[in-house]
C-alpha cells in the first residue's frame, strides 16, 4: 500500500481546516460549529456534574397563567403590585428585582370619573371636591413607588439602538474617557426604553433586561455591562448582585499591543470572565424551571413558605405564555427570560462562569495541528477494523476530555474542529484502504488465483508486507512431478478422454499442493511444477514440498481403481525436489506474463525428477531439501553429479514419516547404509553380499540390482585413485 498517498491527503485535510478556521467567510461556519459544540458540551455537562442548587440565593415570582386569571390580563393595576413588593419585603426579601418593564403611567381612577362626568356636564362642587379628595387613594403608580422606595429595588429597562429614548435614564456605574470608548468594543446602544420618573426616582437602582442571541436565534450569552453615551450601565443580574453583595465593580481592561480590551469584570475578589463585548456565557445550571418558582398570586394570598424568600434576591417575572418572554436558549426551549437573570445572579454568587478566552481560538488551532499531523501519519498504518473503532470512539473521547477540562477549570474548548478533522483523516483511511485493498485483491486473485490456494490470498491481503511480488532471490523449494511413459499412455486415448484423464489427475494433485501452502507455477503436458516459499514467506518450505510430494503419491495409488473403471491407464509419477536460492517473480513480456522461479536450483530440481526413472524410486529429494528433516524416514540413494553440473551431492528418497516407519523397513535402510559404505570404500565383496540381501528381501527394487551392476563393473574395471563415489549422469 503507499502509504505516502494516505499521509498526504490527511496533510491536505489538516491545511484546509486550517484555512477555514483563518479566512473570514469560512469563520462563520466554524462559529456555527462552535456553537453546536458549544451546546452539546453544556447538555453534556449539566447531565453528568448536575449543579443542585445547595446554596440557593435566588427565587423567582412568577406572574404564571395561574395568576393571570386570578387577577386578570396583563399589565396588573400597579397597586397590585405594590402589594406583591410589600408581601416579599414582609417575608424577608433582601433585593426585589423587577424582570418587566413601565414606560408608561397608569392612569388615576379618580381623574377618569372627574373627566368623564365633566364630558357629561355632571359635575358638582361636591363630587369634584369628593374625587379630588380620593386622587391619591387611585394613584397607583404612587403606590407601587412608595412600595419600591421602603426596599431594595431595581428596576428593568432595555436598551435600544435607535436613537430614541423613553422614560428616566438613572446614572451610570462607570464613565469612561474617549480613548477607553474607542479601544473598548462594548456593545454601544444608541437610546433606551426605561420606566416612568416616579418609579425610577423611587427605586434608585435599574439594570438592562437586554440579552442578545446568536445567529441562529440561540441564546448563549448575556451582557453585564452595555455603553450608552461613554457610560457603563449594568444589567439586571449584576446590579442586583452588586446591591445583594454592597460591592463596586470594576473594568478588567489589560493592554494588549497598546489597545485596552475587556477581559472580565472585577466584583470583590473574584473577576467575572467575560469576551471582549462584555458577555458572558450564561452559567446555565438545568433546564428551564431550576430555581424555585412562586406563583404571584400565592404570594398574595399568603400561600407560600415562610422561608421562601428570606435573605434571598427575588425576581419578578413571568413565565405565561401569552407575556412573550420566553427564549430559546442553548440549554433548551422554551426557557423564561427571567431565569436567564437568575442563572446569571447565581453565577455571579458563586463565582461559577464558564469561559472562552481569546486564546481558545489559538489553542483549538493548535490542536488541529497536532492531532492533524499525528493522525495524518499514522491512521494510514492502521488497519480498517481499528480505524473503524477510532471512527466510533474519537467523539467521545474528545468531547469527555473537553467535557472534564470544563469541569475543572470552567475553560471550554470546542472539541467539535479537532473531532471532524480527524474523522474525516480516518474516514479518508478507511475508504482509501478499502478501495486499495479491492484493487489489490483483485490483482492477487488475477495473478494468482490458479496458483495458489484461497487462504494464501487471504493471509496476503491480510498481511501485504509478507508477500512479495516483484523479483528477488529467496531460498525456496521446488517440486517436479512428472507422470511416466505419458507418451505411451496417451496414444491409446482418443484426445477428451486424454483432456477428462489429465483434468481428473491434475486437480487432486493440486488440491494437495494448495494443502500443504505450495504455488502452482505451470501445468506442462503431463507434469506439475509447484514451488514454495513465495509469494508468501514459508520457513517450513521443505517440509510442506516434501509432505505434499508424499500426498501426491499416496493420491496416485488411490486414484489406480477410479481410473481402470473408466479404462484409463494406470498411472505413475516421479517426483524431484530442490532447495536453494531461486529467483522468484512476475516475469514475461507486456503480452504474456506468469508468477514463476528461475535458477541453477532450479534446474536441479528438474534433473532430480529425471533420475527417479533411474533409481526406480517415486521421490527424489536433494541433499539441500533432506536437511534438518528429522520427521521424515528417507533412504540415500546415491551421490551423483547431473548433466550440466560439476559438484556432486547426495540424493535421498523420502519414503514415509518418521513415526509410520516400520521395524521391516529401519532394519532394511539400516542394511542399506552399511552396504553404501562398504561401497563408496570400494570394499566390493562385503558391499556385493550386502546388497544382494537387500534385493532377496525386497526383489521389486530397483536400486539394489543397479548397485550389484556397479560393483560388478568396478570388480572388472577398478575406478581411478582419486574416485570420489560420485555417479555422473550424462543424460537428463
Amino acid at each position: 500500500m503507499r502509504k505516502w498517498i494516505p499521509i498526504l491527503l490527511g496533510f491536505l485535510l489538516v491545511v484546509f481546516t486550517i484555512w477555514v478556521m483563518l479566512t473570514s467567510e469560512p469563520r462563520k461556519i466554524v462559529r456555527r460549529i462552535d456553537n453546536l459544540a458549544y451546546d452539546l458540551q453544556l447538555e453534556a455537562h449539566i447531565f453528568t456534574h448536575q449543579h443542585a442548587l445547595k446554596e440557593n440565593w435566588v427565587a423567582i415570582v412568577d406572574i404564571d397563567d395561574k395568576s393571570l386569571k386570578a387577577i386578570g390580563h396583563w399589565p396588573w393595576p400597579r397597586n397590585i403590585l405594590a402589594a406583591l413588593v410589600d408581601k416579599l419585603q414582609a417575608q424577608g426579601a433582601v433585593i426585589i428585582a423587577l424582570d418587566v418593564l413601565f414606560p408608561e403611567a397608569e392612569n388615576n381612577a379618580a381623574t377618569l370619573v372627574l373627566q368623564e362626568l365633566q364630558q357629561q356636564k355632571l359635575l358638582t362642587p361636591t363630587i369634584t371636591s369628593l374625587l379630588n379628595q380620593t386622587k391619591p387613594h387611585f394613584d397607583n403608580d404612587a403606590i407601587f413607588a412608595n412600595a419600591l422606595a421602603k426596599t431594595s429595588a431595581v428596576l428593568g429597562m432595555t436598551f435600544t439602538f435607535q436613537s430614541q429614548t423613553t422614560g428616566a435614564l438613572p446614572p451610570p456605574l462607570l464613565t469612561l474617557s474617549a480613548e477607553d470608548s474607542q479601544q473598548l468594543q462594548l456593545i454601544i446602544a444608541n437610546g433606551y426604553l426605561s420606566d416612568i420618573p416616579i418609579l425610577m426616582q423611587a427605586a434608585k437602582y435599574t439594570g438592562f433586561l437586554n440579552v442578545f442571541p446568536d445567529r441562529d436565534g440561540i441564546i448563549r450569552r448575556a451582557p453585564l455591562v452595555m455603553e450608552y453615551q461613554q457610560g457603563i450601565y449594568p444589567s439586571l443580574a449584576l446590579e442586583a448582585a452588586r446591591l445583594y453583595l454592597g460591592q463596586d465593580i470594576q473594568l478588567v481592561t489589560p493592554l494588549y499591543d497598546k489597545t485596552k480590551q475587556l477581559e472580565g469584570i472585577q466584583f470583590g475578589q473574584n473577576i467575572i470572565p467575560t469576551d471582549e463585548d462584555g458577555q458572558v456565557l450564561i452559567p446555565f445550571i438545568g433546564k428551564s424551571y431550576t430555581f424555585p418558582y412562586i406563583s404571584a398570586i400565592d404570594v398574595l394570598h399568603d400561600k407560600v413558605p415562610a422561608d421562601a424568600f428570606t435573605g434571598k434576591i427575588v425576581f419578578i417575572g413571568s413565565s405565561a405564555t401569552g407575556l412573550g418572554d420566553l427564549k430559546a436558549t442553548a440549554i433548551g426551549t422554551p426557557y423564561p427570560g427571567v431565569e436567564i437573570q437568575a442563572s446569571l445572579v447565581q453565577g455571579i454568587l458563586t463565582n461559577s462562569f464558564s469561559y472562552q478566552p481569546a486564546w481558545a481560538f489559538g489553542a483549538i488551532l493548535v490542536l488541529v495541528i497536532v492531532l492533524g499531523s499525528v493522525a495524518s501519519v499514522f491512521f494510514p498504518f492502521l488497519g480498517p477494523r481499528i480505524l473503524c473503532i477510532l471512527i466510533l470512539c474519537i467523539p467521545p473521547i474528545l468531547f469527555f476530555i473537553a467535557n472534564s477540562i470544563w469541569a475543572a477549570t470552567g475553560l471550554i474548548l470546542s472539541p467539535l474542529i479537532p473531532t471532524f478533522l480527524l474523522l474525516a483523516i480516518a474516514i479518508l483511511n478507511t475508504l482509501y484502504g478499502y478501495l486499495f485493498e479491492s484493487r489489490r485483491r483483485e490483482y492477487l486473485k488475477s495473478m494468482f488465483g490458479q496458483y495458489v490456494p484461497a487462504k494464501h490470498i487471504d493471509e496476503m491481503l491480510k498481511h501485504p508486507g509478507k508477500d512479495s511480488l516483484r523479483g528477488e532471490d529467496k531460498e525456496m523449494t521446488v517440486l517436479f512431478a512428472d507422470i511416466r511413459s505419458f507418451t505411451t499412455l496417451s496414444e491409446g486415448l482418443t484426445a477428451a478422454e486424454l483432456k477428462a484423464m489429465l483434468n481428473a489427475f491434475f486437480t487432486p494433485m493440486t488440491e494437495i499442493i494448495f494443502k500443504h501452502q505450495g504455488t502452482i507455477d505451470k501445468y506442462v503436458g503431463d507434469m506439475i511444477m509447484a514451488f514454495w516459499g513465495a509469494p508468501l514467506t514459508d520457513r517450513q518450505h521443505a517440509q510442506h514440498a516434501i509432505m505434499a510430494a508424499l500426498d501426491m503419491q499416496h493420491k496416485v495409488k488411490e486414484l489406480e481403481p477410479i481410473f481402470k473403471e473408466k479404462q484409463w491407464p494406470e498411472v505413475h509419477i516421479g517426483i524431484g525436489l530442490n532447495s536453494g536460492i531461486m529467483s522468484v517473480g512476475d516475469m514475461g513480456s507486456q503480452f504474456r506474463r506468469n508468477y514463476t522461479v528461475l535458477g541453477d536450483a532450479v534446474n536441479l530440481g528438474s534433473r532430480v525428477e529425471g533420475l527417479t526413472k533411474y533409481y526406480g524410486a517415486h521421490i527424489i529429494a536433494t541433499e539441500t531439501t533432506q536437511k534438518n528433516q528429522s520427521q521424515f524416514t528417507f533412504q540415500l540413494l546415491d551421490r551423483v553429479r547431473v548433466k550440466g553440473k560439476k559438484l556432486g551431492i547426495h540424493i535421498y528418497e523420502p519414503l514415509c514419516l518418521a513415526t509410520a516407519a516400520t521395524l521391516e523397513l529401519t532394519q532394511e535402510l539400516a542394511l542399506h547404509e552399511k552396504a553404501l559404505q562398504y561401497y563408496f570404500q570400494q570394499a566390493w565383496k562385503q558391499a556385493e553380499l550386502l546388497f544382494q540381501q537387500l534385493q532377496a528381501k525386497n526383489p521389486q527394487r530397483k536400486l539394489y540390482p543397479l548397485y550389484l551392476e556397479r560393483i560388478a563393473h568396478f570388480q572388472q574395471t577398478p575406478p581411478p585413485t582419486d574416485w570420489d563415489g560420485i555417479y555422473t549422469h550424462t543424460t537428463k
